[in-house]
């Protein structure tokens, strides 16, 4: 058995290690209620200027913006895959960069030229290590991301989209449930799709995974005006006509007058729908990733605690070994002095 004192260090070890455990995980906890605020702030703006823009769609029954645009040649695809700066958050960036790696291979597999760009010093260290060519990195985000960093990267992979160096811009990221849930997601950045969602899970073995990849490739069709590929419902009393356009609803109304015009309207808030949804990305691995810390430094804080439980259980018995040896050896000498003929 180990002895005594060997274990008495180890249980001052692991003692230290549960207080810088405990630290983090309730750092990690006061931070997780900041981002979960400001994921609802966002998650409800982006959904307000969705609707808006969707309205317009349907109002004008076809639109045409250079964002839009489905490309007629989509041979090179950038994916932009998100990670933490650090480590320290369980299977956060694990997961998140299979989902990469992933991405990257199923788009090569069907013959497009994929360029990868990485957010997150964990991600670049990885895929450098593993041989893969790392366009551009972005790093010290993954903390507290602002308005400013998100507009900056939006900018970037919006000239590239339209100046055509790229046909199609993707993002693998993780989206945030809860502090204990969390789930890798692709999302189609460029072009813009109003008609549906472009969110799919990572339970990537098929179903969602599969079905992005194969529906990259198709064009949105333009909404007639008529509204044929949707079901209509009228409400006379406002006038108001309401359309089901892929999985949203939209809503007609006819007294509306836009100025300058439809088309201007539009331009000028595609750009900021673009900003608002990399923020919100942005929003989403932050909170993500700090939920997957608090969740991990509180398992190993009460992983910590059952081994210094086990530990001090074998403290004791040691101890009491040692106690008893020594008790015997004591005996011994007195039985032996005594056979010796000493008082």
């Amino acid at each position: 058995m180990e002895k005594s004192e060997d274990i008495r260090n180890r249980i001052k070890s692991i003692s230290g290690t549960r207080k810088i455990t405990k630290a983090m995980e309730m750092i990690a906890s006061s931070k997780i209620r900041k981002a979960q605020k400001r994921i609802v702030e966002a998650r409800d703006f982006i959904d307000g200027i969705e609707k808006v823009i969707m309205d317009i769609a349907c109002f004008s029954g076809s639109i045409e913006n250079p964002l839009l645009a489905e490309p007629e040649n989509d041979n090179n695809v950038l994916v932009l895959g998100i990670t933490a700066d650090r480590g320290l958050c369980g299977g956060y960036n694990v997961n998140v960069i299979r989902l990469i790696e992933k991405t990257v291979k199923a788009f090569k597999d069907t013959g497009k030229d994929v360029k990868l760009e990485i957010i997150g010093a964990r991600g670049k260290n990885y895929f450098r290590y593993a041989g893969y060519k790392i366009e551009k990195v972005y790093e010290n985000l993954s903390d507290y991301p602002k308005f400013l960093d998100a507009r900056e990267i939006s900018k970037e992979l919006m000239s590239r989209f339209l100046s055509g160096e790229v046909n199609r811009v993707i993002i693998c990221y993780t989206k945030f449930k809860n502090p204990a849930e969390m789930t890798p997601v692709l999302r189609q950045l460029f072009p813009i799709s109003i008609y549906g969602s472009d969110i799919y899970g990572s339970s990537v073995t098929g179903g969602d995974f599969a079905g992005f990849i194969n529906r990259y490739g198709k064009k949105i069709a333009a909404v007639a005006s008529s509204q044929d590929d949707g079901a209509q419902d009228m409400d006379r009393s406002k006038g108001v006509v309401q359309a089901l356009i892929g999985d949203r609803v939209c809503s007609l109304r006819p007294e509306f007058i836009y100025d300058p015009s439809l088309h201007d309207v539009l331009g000028s808030m595609l750009p900021e729908y673009v900003y608002s949804v990399v923020y919100g990305i942005l929003l989403e691995s932050t909170a993500s990733e700090t939920g997957a810390r608090m969740t991990a430094m509180k398992t190993a804080s009460e992983n910590a605690e059952e081994i210094i439980k086990d530990l001090n259980l074998m403290y004791h018995r040691a101890r009491q070994q040692q106690i008893t040896m020594e008790i015997s050896e004591i005996v011994s000498g007195y039985d032996l002095f005594a056979s010796a003929g000493g008082n």
